[in-house]
């Protein structure tokens, strides 16, 4: 399987493989993810993701996807201190909040199996944590919370496709290079990103616009650009 962001080891769960790990909580702690300066965002986490980040877009036409920008150069997460924690009080991307968990195809790609990092220095086989597998060779209720939430991850970024499918439909992506001024003066280009083109919306005809509002579309519009005021405070 191919590695995903900071995903290493990306390793299905299997009972008879694993059925003696734990996974010992390392809490805020987000070293994994240092180094990673966008992440993709369901269109569900834009509310808020827009008081802290600014929103875009980015890929291709045919894979764009809405990510949070979390740094400003190549390797770069500004919202992790040097203790590798988040910064306090700021929103936590569901894709950063489900590792070292994360739904991927089978080998022959049929079907989605849970997997996990097996590079995390968490999981071990000492009884540290919570285990994957009760004494029955179940899954753990710990583990079942975790299909859960990766699962609900999954699902609401399918459902952020025919949005962003739609955006590109009526051509109201623009490209658009961005510019982050820093505290000490000097600048930063975000380079091919796209943002919706706000003039063009507003073109759009009634019956468009209600497809928005009827779909529930119409708010991550809004707090898409209202996330882009974020760019004036990335800096600093």
């Amino acid at each position: 399987m191919a590695e995903v962001l900071f995903y290493q080891k990306i390793t299905p769960v299997n009972k008879e493989e694993h059925k003696s790990h734990f996974l010992k909580p390392y809490d805020n702690d987000y070293s994994f993810a240092r180094n990673t300066p966008i992440v993709p965002l369901a269109a569900s986490e834009f509310f808020s993701a827009c008081r802290h980040y600014p929103v875009l877009f980015s890929g291709d036409t045919a894979s764009l996807v809405p990510v949070a920008i979390l740094g400003y150069t190549e390797k770069q997460n500004i919202f992790i201190n040097d203790a590798n924690q988040w910064q306090k009080n700021t929103y936590i991307p569901a894709f950063i909040r489900r590792y070292p968990f994360i739904l991927a195809n089978s080998n022959d790609a049929s079907q989605l199996t849970l997997c996990f990092d097996d590079s995390w220095k968490g999981f071990n086989t000492e009884g540290e944590g919570e285990p994957l597998f009760n004494e029955q060779g179940e899954e753990a209720e710990y583990l079942k919370k975790v299909l859960g939430f990766v699962e609900s991850v999954h699902q609401e970024m399918q459902r952020t496709r025919p949005f962003v499918e739609k955006l590109v439909e009526l051509e109201l992506l623009e490209k658009r290079d961005l510019q982050v001024t820093r505290t000490e003066g000097n600048s930063f280009l975000l380079k091919d990103f796209r943002v919706i083109n706000e003039e063009a919306f507003m073109k759009l005809e009634d019956a468009q616009v209600l497809e928005f509002h009827n779909k529930g579309w119409l708010p991550w519009v809004y707090a898409h650009l209202l996330s882009l005021s974020n760019l004036q405070t990335l800096g600093q």
